[in-house]
């Protein structure tokens, strides 16, 4: 990994968990904790974060360059690019999406978003007749080997951090099929507000989807509930199914339980 992308992890990684200690930075980079040293203090430099006993957090006023509107670190939302949320919470998206397969029935057409989720989802995916649908070219990448697969990638405008295609393209060719099933994630799913997207585009894109398919799936990893995001995606009714880790929260049940949106625990 380059030291630029690694940078951009980072900041990724403390966008979502606030202080992280070295050696927690180290295991999600796969690098030594001295290579982390040395690129927390370059960031530390640049104002992008506050070094702190033993780990680091991100400045409260950062420059431009943490905002992604320079070249050196264009974080997309708090979460990073596709690929870097690819490292995030990864045996909890593997449980997800496990659980998620025992949804499918063969014959089925089925609807992935593009987040990293959906990609773990995918990966795990059985040989059967299924048609998979989806503007995420690394979840294509990822099934193209699967013979009893039929594959389908709307086009639209592609985005290389997010490696999917969005607009309204892709929304104009979702219209064109019968779905069954939407499996999709969030950046975050709070009681009383509802679903949120990390991007205006993301958001706009999973309500198109929603309104393609006769059922909606959420595959939602504990580090999100309870949490909002930059865009709103709708509501909790607009779920028919939540597949989440185990949580402790009475009201959120309750309020599922009223909207008649079934859990699942993986």
């Amino acid at each position: 990994m380059l030291p630029l992308e690694r940078h951009r992890l980072i900041v990724g990684l403390l966008s979502q968990h606030g202080v992280m200690r070295v050696n927690e930075i180290a295991q999600a980079t796969r690098v030594s904790r001295e290579t982390i040293r040395r690129d927390l203090s370059e960031l530390e430099r640049k104002g992008v974060l506050n070094r702190s006993h033993g780990g680091a957090l991100l400045a409260e006023n950062p420059p431009s360059t943490a905002r992604g509107r320079q070249p050196g670190l264009p974080i997309q939302d708090g979460q990073g690019s596709f690929q870097q949320r690819t490292l995030l919470h990864s045996e909890a998206k593997t449980r997800l999406g496990r659980k998620a397969l025992q949804l499918l029935q063969p014959g089925d057409t089925i609807l992935l978003d593009s987040s990293s989720t959906s990609w773990f989802m995918a990966r795990q995916i059985p040989e059967m007749t299924l048609t998979v649908i989806t503007p995420s070219v690394a979840i294509l990448q990822a099934l193209m080997s699967r013979r009893s697969l039929h594959l389908i990638g709307p086009g639209g405008d592609f985005s290389p951090t997010e490696e999917a295609f969005f607009g309204e393209m892709t929304g104009r060719m979702l219209r064109e099929y019968a779905i069954d099933t939407f499996f999709f994630s969030c950046q975050g799913l709070e009681r009383d507000s509802g679903l949120y997207a990390g991007t205006d585009a993301h958001a706009a894109q999973i309500k198109q989807m929603m309104m393609a398919a006769r059922r909606v799936v959420a595959l939602v990893d504990g580090s999100k509930l309870g949490r909002l995001g930059v865009a709103r995606i709708g509501g909790l009714g607009e779920l028919d199914c939540l597949i989440t880790e185990a949580f402790d929260d009475p009201l959120l049940e309750k309020e599922m339980t009223w909207h008649n949106v079934s859990i699942q625990i993986a």
